[in-house]
């Protein structure tokens, strides 16, 4: 990674990161620079399934990294009844569709406090995963975390077998399924490395 960046942005990686990249990465965050993640939990296989495609659990090593700092994508992806409406055509029946895998971000879920948060207004996200912090870890290291979107209430976790099919989704029949989930972190301060007492790993040839 040239010294001249100053910030890396990774976006829905599907492959595996050796741990040369790891390490690549994590010393590229230690010399003081920012790094922009936007991970995928999941990722769809093609197969003879008649219902579709197979959605499984996607690692690419980053997420160990992320524990390290502090943060872990949770195995789920978030429903949320305010999502995304899909106008149906009408052979098939007129209306709309609620998409609950597509969660409607408005401005009371969205942290405008950051500069860069300023602008934004809503959002639509889709397929996303919960977030949760280490508290302990991230108190220990001095790191602050700041939560900058998140779901709404009426939002919960899909868990287990993963299946998309708006027809096939139901909102919870219980209340305390529902609750708001965080979607976005920004953490700051000294991190420490997750090589740290480790062998640095070599360069693959």
């Amino acid at each position: 990674i040239p010294d001249s960046f100053n910030c890396l942005i990774i976006g829905g990686p599907k492959e595996r990161f050796s741990n040369y990249a790891l390490f690549q990465i994590d010393q590229f965050l230690m010399r003081g620079n920012s790094l922009a993640l936007f991970l995928d939990r999941f990722q769809e296989e093609e197969g003879q399934n008649p219902q579709g495609a197979r959605i499984v659990l996607l690692e690419t090593g980053l997420e160990k990294l992320l524990e390290h700092y502090g943060i872990r994508i949770k195995n789920a992806y978030v429903m949320d009844e305010n999502c995304f409406k899909q106008r149906m055509p009408a052979q098939l029946g007129g209306g709309e569709r609620s998409i609950y895998f597509a969660p409607l971000i408005k401005s009371e879920q969205i942290n405008n406090a950051p500069a860069f948060m300023k602008p934004i207004k809503g959002l639509v996200v889709y397929k996303i995963s919960p977030l949760e912090l280490d508290t302990k870890r991230i108190e220990e290291a001095g790191v602050t975390a700041t939560r900058l979107f998140s779901s709404s209430e009426r939002s919960w976790e899909m868990t287990g077998r993963i299946n998309l099919n708006p027809l096939m989704i139901r909102s919870p029949e219980s209340a305390d399924a529902f609750k708001s989930q965080p979607l976005a972190y920004i953490l700051e301060g000294e991190f420490t490395s997750y090589f740290e007492g480790k062998d640095i790993p070599e360069k693959p040839r």
